[in-house]
């Protein structure tokens, strides 16, 4: 029995993993078990657990939590009790990895045992807390992920102080590119460089950090790494140490030579290391993936783990030959366990069963490479369990684990770092850091397939002074498979390795496969595959296992599978001269536009979409399912779209555009948003109503990162283009949008104009309310709070949708906050924030945390202000919203100034002023120019406060920012208080209050005094 949180939070029992319940349930075990054998009062657990968002009745819920928690982790030894004010796990710290992990170090350090460090380290599966979502777990992983790397830096300096410079020298190239300015790294990696006989790479490696140091920091090396430069430069004898004498013991040592450019398996690698109760792991993957360059290279590194020796077979179960029969393998086996030839037995179970005896005793590795199936491998499978067995295969060899409990490891394609570094070691740096764009694509035409890598640069090595940037352009105008041949060598051949693969099919499989070669996009479901292929959805899922299986396809999340492109051309040649091909791009076409406007319906039904649309079926019933439809199939889309317009019909492009446009805008996938939009505009030419939805959405993705002047030259050609065609909705639209870019550009004058043309054009309820809404927001800007509260509530008395209904909730939050109301701003901003996440609006979520930070600051709760505000950021920064990320690092600033920070508080300020410039954000300008004169002041800097004053004060009336003026207003009063000007003081402050009282703006009269 054990307690895993350094990785997806588990309970173990003999081996399996044991349900610990709901998400939110599995937080509470979390945060008990990290407090292992102490009180966690009740208070505290929901406050760690849920944070803010309790739910009703949180007690009872938490109640129902332990009951059922109590039950599942009932045992020898373990109990979760219940304590004055609180609730404990009672539990042996060994059995919890955290704190096993601590201890381990602990150990170490005083002992100063690499071993320790290792098996600490090996207790790692991945992230701490991975799978739950609490805050305070949030805080306490990265306390502990800081804990692990400072366990791997000590005990590097640990096993090169004891000569284990040569096994550490991959992982120590591995951490050094993770982590290229940590120093401490660089010197160990530099020191088992140079003590391996690479003075060269040493030096490089030297060269490398202090040119990051320079370029990114400014700084030089440290003394310390200087020195260490000099004693390598110099040949320094101090730098050796006596290396420990090889072991004499005869035992086999079958592993062939692990390459010297292996790379990028050091996830995978961790993971095999942590596997110590199962003997038997089997990694399995496509053609190519590197599985026996995996395998032989973690058989190396864990050899003391069985000092009797490795055993190694390559089983052939995928070569052009037969396989390697059981009995083969067996008599290799024993001969080199020291059996005479004369006493290997001919029967193979009589053969399986001496193998098992002469292993009874002993610790040895066996690999078993390119396996064809659990029946070739069985018979040498060892009886002893101290012995390991790594098998690799194609084949994912479920019955192995079913019935021999063996552990499984698929492998996917290397990282795009990974792959540009491998090529570095197959190439030469030099070659491959001069065409770096170049390197970039090779990389991706390779699908980062180790073995079509290995092919492509097999293929440049032998043509040293070819450009990389020539050979690409063959992979990419022609054919790839053919392209990554190399001659005279069928065995390196992509193809030949696909081929076999295929070869193993069934008719029905093999058709299947074949029309897979048809599908524009990266991913695969049955209902998309059951389309052009012609089949019912669920045949197809059975084939399309059936392909996963054979490693031609591979299982990708829920129901969704991927065929990688090299595969893909393959599928795309076989399927080359089908009578089909029209009749199945004509069904996958229909299939993806009925339900992509399916989920449109259901989702943003009050965003603008061309008339005369085709029916289509309801396959969603609630906004979330179609939103998990379209995220999940945005790359499938992505793709045919740019397939439709190129290869036909070209009305499909921009009728999918049209249909994603909503959705575009509420995921902000800004690059592909507008790669779909261009392309719609180019395959609608001559159609003027189609090419002004496309120019719409080319402006709003311009509007959606910042860049007004495109947006409003987008918008200006698409109303022409919707006045060509007599789209009256249309226009209203356009004027709407262009309207609200006004707004941020701060011309209120010109949106409010452009917002009144669009309301009287509009007849739909939906656009109406939204005209509606964004009047209220001018309003708001201009200091009528009384009439944006009016326009805000009748917006949201007509508004249907949960999209626009979250985005109305979020502007009468934001006025009734000014209004001073905060209990009913923190309502309606609640609401905004669920309403937004249940339907993925990921920019009104990211606004509506901002404004509650700014509610939490005006009620006095720093804390919880200063965690939304940063909530509000990171979300606003994934989502590339450079206007929402200004707001929240200026509502930072703001409350660092309330907690006295005052230089913190400039640097946000003036980090939102870059972005506001960026953006031409004339309302994150103002709100930047006023923090700063607020924490300026506080730093008794009271000429620059009263210039930022200045600033923000033109800057609010330019705009007719009326409340943003009155905070100026009200800053200047301190100011010219602080230099001694009580009359210019008592000025400002009247004019402040007047606006104030003026505007409804009641909140910040206080500040006045009044």
């Amino acid at each position: 029995m054990e307690f895993h949180v350094l990785g997806p939070v588990e309970f173990v029992v003999a081996g399996r993993v044991v349900p610990t319940g709901h998400p939110r349930q599995r937080c509470v075990l979390a945060v008990l078990l990290a407090e292992a054998n102490r009180t966690v009062l009740t208070e505290q657990l929901i406050d760690r657990v849920w944070g803010e968002d309790p739910p009703n009745r949180v007690r009872n819920v938490l109640s129902g939590y332990i009951t059922r928690l109590r039950t599942v982790i009932a045992g020898p030894g373990v109990a979760l009790e219940r304590c004055p004010g609180g609730y404990a796990v009672s539990v042996d710290p060994d059995l919890v990895d955290m704190h096993r992990f601590r201890d381990l170090v602990g150990r170490a350090r005083l002992a100063e045992d690499p071993a320790l460090l290792t098996e600490a380290l090996g207790l790692w599966r991945g992230p701490a807390f991975a799978d739950t979502s609490s805050r305070w777990l949030a805080n306490l992983a990265a306390t502990l992920e800081t804990e692990r790397m400072a366990a791997t830096l000590l005990r590097n300096d640990i096993a090169l102080r004891a000569g284990g410079h040569a096994e550490l020298l991959a992982e120590l190239r591995e951490l050094a590119a993770a982590q290229p300015l940590d120093e401490r790294v660089t010197r160990q990696l530099m020191t088992a460089l140079y003590r391996c006989g690479q003075q060269a790479d040493a030096l490089a490696a030297y060269a490398t950090t202090r040119a990051l140091l320079k370029d990114e920091l400014g700084l030089d090396p440290s003394p310390e790494l200087q020195t260490l430069q000099r004693q390598i430069l110099g040949n320094d004898p101090a730098l050796m140490v006596r290396t420990p004498k090889a072991a004499t013991r005869p035992v086999p040592r079958q592993l062939p030579a692990v390459t010297s450019d292996f790379a990028g398996r050091d996830g995978e690698i961790a993971q095999l290391d942590a596997v110590r109760e199962t003997p038997v792991l089997a990694i399995d993957g496509a053609a190519g993936m590197g599985k026996t360059a995996l395998a032989i290279h973690w058989g190396r590194r864990v050899a003391s783990r069985f000092p009797d020796g490795q055993l190694f077979v390559n089983l052939r179960g995928y070569s052009p030959g037969p396989p390697l029969h059981p009995l083969s393998a067996l008599s290799q086996f024993l001969r080199a366990l020291g059996v005479p030839p004369d006493q290997l037995p001919l029967d193979v179970d009589e053969a399986a069963a001496l193998y098992r005896s002469v292993l009874a005793d002993r610790r040895v590795l066996v690999v078993l490479d390119d396996a064809r199936g659990p029946e070739q491998v069985r018979p040498l499978l060892p009886g002893n369990p101290a012995c390991g067995v790594v098998i690799t295969s194609r084949n994912r060899l479920g019955g192995l684990v079913a019935r021999d409990g063996a552990w499984r490891l698929t492998l996917d394609v290397l990282s795009p770092s990974t792959a540009v570094g491998l090529l570095g070691k197959l190439l030469g740096v030099q070659r491959v850091s001069a065409e770096p764009t170049a390197v970039d694509e090779l990389v991706e035409l390779c699908v980062r397939l180790p073995l079509a890598l290995r092919i492509a640069a097999a293929n440049l090595a032998n043509y040293s002074q070819r450009r990389i940037a020539d050979y690409v352009k063959q992979l990419r105008l022609g054919n790839r498979l053919d392209a990554l041949q190399v001659d005279g060598d069928q065995e390196a051949a992509v193809r030949a390795a696909f081929e076999l693969s295929y070869a193993t099919l069934k008719p029905g499989a093999q058709l299947l496969f074949r029309r897979i070669g048809l599908l524009p996009g990266p991913d695969l479901t049955a209902a998309g595959v059951a389309a052009v292929a012609g089949e019912s959805v669920e045949s197809t899922a059975r084939l399309l296992e059936v392909l996963a299986a054979a490693h031609l396809v591979e299982a990708a999340g829920d129901d969704r599978y991927r065929c990688h492109d090299l595969l893909k051309l393959f599928a795309a040649e076989l399927v080359e001269g089908d009578p089909d091909r029209e009749a199945a791009m004509g069904r996958l076409a229909a299939y993806y536009l009925e339900a992509t406007e399916s989920a449109a319906a259901v989702l943003y039904p009050q965003i603008l979409r061309l008339p005369g649309r085709a029916g289509y079926r309801e396959r969603f019933g609630a906004p979330a399912d179609a939103l998990a439809w379209l995220d999940a199939e945005r790359a499938n889309l992505v793709a045919l779209v740019s397939h439709a317009a190129s290869a036909g019909p070209p009305s499909l492009a921009w009728q999918l555009s049209d249909a994603l446009r909503g959705y575009f805008w509420l995921r902000r996938y800004a690059g592909d948003w507008l790669g779909v939009a261009r392309t719609a505009l180019a395959a609608a030419e001559g159609d003027p109503l189609a090419q002004a939805s496309a120019q719409l959405s080319i402006a709003d993705v311009h509007w959606s990162v910042g860049r007004h002047a495109e947006a409003i030259a987008g918008y200006a050609a698409a109303l022409d283009l919707a006045r060509h065609a007599d789209w009256t909705e249309g226009q209203a639209t356009i004027l709407g949008n262009l309207a609200s870019v006004n707004v941020e550009r701060g011309e209120l004058d010109l949106a409010r104009q452009h917002y009144s043309t669009a309301l009287a054009m509009h007849h739909d309820k939906g656009r109406r309310a939204a005209t509606l809404s964004n009047l209220g927001n001018v309003d708001w800007e201009q200091g009528a709070l009384a009439d944006a509260e009016a326009h805000f509530t009748e917006a949201l008395e007509l508004h249907e949708s949960l999209v626009a209904r979250a985005n109305s909730l979020l502007n009468l939050g934001c006025v009734r906050h000014d209004m001073g109301l905060l209990d009913a701003a923190m309502t309606d901003l609640t609401d905004a924030v669920r309403l937004s996440r249940e339907v993925g609006d990921g920019a009104d979520e990211a606004t509506a945390l901002v404004s509650i930070a700014a509610v939490q600051r005006d009620r006095g709760r720093l804390t919880e202000a200063f965690d939304e505000a940063r909530a509000a950021l990171v979300l606003a920064q994934r989502i590339g919203g450079r206007r929402i990320e200004a707001s929240a690092v200026n509502v930072l600033g703001s409350i660092c100034q309330r907690l006295g920070r005052h230089r913190e508080a400039i640097g946000h300020h003036e980090v939102a002023l870059e972005l506001a410039a960026l953006t031409g954000d004339r309302r994150a300008e103002t709100e930047a120019l006023i923090g700063l004169a607020d924490a300026s002041l506080g730093l008794d800097r009271a000429v620059s406060a009263l210039e930022h004053c200045a600033g923000a004060l033109a800057a609010a009336e330019r705009a007719g920012y009326r409340l943003l003026a009155g905070h100026a207003h009200a800053v200047l009063a301190d100011v010219h208080r602080r230099l001694g000007d009580h009359s210019a003081a008592a000025a400002q402050a009247d004019r402040a209050a007047e606006i104030f009282v003026s505007t409804g703006g009641r909140l910040w009269l206080p500040r006045l005094g009044r």
